[in-house]
């Protein structure tokens, strides 16, 4: 460790401490005094670089050695800010966040990682993309992964407005591997439109209230059955059946005839999610004007129209959970990921 003769500026509050040990000085030259003790408690490289032989000729000199660094002031200072008890930063930028990762990735520095965290979580919801390419750039692969995620959400995600300064070095497997997942989740979500059985059958209150009445049809308002007639002669029955099983009774289960306005309803859900593959999409679903077909389709039948919208905001909700359940078991394939698809 050696000192540089070019003119520095005056150490930045609150590293200017007269009695500091060891003085880390800036790629523009702004010096930083600190503690030995903490700064190789923070970074397992600077802990070795610390514990080297100091140099005998410097032995006689009362001031602190100086530590030249690569990074910026404004770098250092978030860095030395995150892992030294002082008021932690304020961070804003996605630039900043990239730099500070950098470097706490290239010195080892854990504790900078890990409180720099709340600030990666609220960046993460209106930068995910830029997010994404940070985390798989520096291998950080929970923030790879729930930035992923996010991106369920924007099925253009690979052409933004204005494409971010990450793309200049971002390989294009990384992009690939978003693609691939997000395909994979649509393809997971679209399968629970295979079987609906679960309407009748499944662990939630329509279904118990069918188990306990004896009167499935009750149980939503797109179904038939004995009460089922009053409909407008618009309001026709579609192809699709569900089942009810009927466990713990002797009789066989029995099928019961849906409303086309509800299929109609099923087949706008299974466009949006094949682009969007999130429970996020489905929570939304009824909210859209675009997407309101199906509402429109009961309002000249009386016996629909009461029921039709609380009926599918209750469908919505629980396909939403599912479609959060299926979602959640694919994982996308990075490639320095211990989890392997």
């Amino acid at each position: 460790m050696a000192s540089q003769s070019t003119a520095t500026s005056s150490p930045r509050a609150p590293f200017d401490d007269d009695d500091a040990d060891i003085v880390f000085r800036s790629c523009d030259n702004v010096d930083f005094r600190l503690y030995r003790v903490i700064i190789a408690k923070a970074s397992r490289v600077m802990h070795d670089m610390l514990t080297l032989p100091s140099d005998p000729s410097a032995a006689d000199d009362a001031s602190p050695p100086v530590v030249p660094l690569t990074e910026t002031a404004r770098t250092l200072e978030h860095v030395f800010r995150l892992c030294c008890p002082v008021e932690h930063p304020t961070i804003t930028t996605l630039e900043d966040v990239h730099a500070v990762l950098e470097a706490a990735r290239k010195y080892e520095m854990p504790a900078v990682t890990a409180n720099l965290r709340c600030v990666i979580t609220r960046i993460l919801s209106t930068e995910p993309l830029r997010v994404y390419a940070i985390a798989y750039m520096l291998e950080m692969e929970d923030v790879a992964r729930e930035a992923a995620r996010l991106l369920l959400d924007e099925p253009s995600f690979h052409v933004p407005a204005a494409p971010p300064p990450e793309f200049e070095v971002l390989p294009a497997r990384a992009i690939y591997a978003v693609h691939a997942y997000r395909q994979e989740c649509a393809e997971a979500a679209l399968r629970l439109f295979d079987n609906h059985d679960w309407l009748l059958n499944g662990d939630h209150e329509r279904a118990r209230l069918a188990a306990k009445t004896g009167y499935p049809w009750d149980s939503w308002c797109w179904l038939s059955g004995s009460m089922s007639s009053g409909h407008a002669p618009q309001c026709t029955m579609s192809s699709i059946q569900l089942r009810w099983s009927r466990a713990r009774l002797t009789t066989a289960p029995k099928s019961y005839r849906t409303q086309q306005w509800w299929v109609t309803h099923l087949e706008s859900l299974k466009s949006a999610l094949a682009s969007r593959p999130s429970g996020r999409t489905v929570r939304a679903h009824l909210g859209d004007p675009s997407k309101s077909e199906a509402l429109s389709q009961t309002l000249s039948c009386n016996q629909c129209k009461p029921k039709a919208y609380t009926d599918l905001a209750l469908f919505d909700s629980l396909l939403a959970a599912m479609v959060d359940a299926a979602v959640e078991k694919v994982n996308i394939d990075l490639p320095f990921s211990d989890v392997r698809v």
